[in-house]
């Protein structure tokens, strides 16, 4: 599979980055929204954070591609942001800072 470049301001390229942020920010409000929820009904408290990693998985998915898109290891990127919320938010900040890879001629 051939990968191309796609523009910096692309829609393609932006999605990705996009929906990672929805997921991370879904994420939190998922544990904020919870947390209280379950405390008040008097159950345990490892749902909100099951909840919340599960959703994470998305967001690291969606930056294992904006990775990719990158030029960079998808695995590299993905697998560590896959750990929790923190890991994905610092993942999200090093490929925004770092940008796309320059090629190689």
């Amino acid at each position: 599979m051939e990968l191309r470049e796609l523009p910096a301001g692309s829609p393609a390229r932006s999605r990705h980055s996009r929906s990672a942020l929805i997921f991370l920010i879904s994420a939190i409000a998922a544990a904020l929204v919870s947390m209280p929820l379950l405390r008040a009904v008097g159950m345990v408290l490892w749902p909100v954070f099951v909840i919340a990693w599960l959703i994470n998985l998305g967001a690291a998915w969606h930056l294992a591609q904006w990775a990719r898109q990158q030029g960079r290891s998808a695995w590299g990127f993905g697998l560590p942001a896959a750990f929790g919320t923190v890991a994905s938010i610092v993942v999200y900040v090093l490929l925004a800072l770092l940008g796309p890879k320059a090629a190689v001629h």
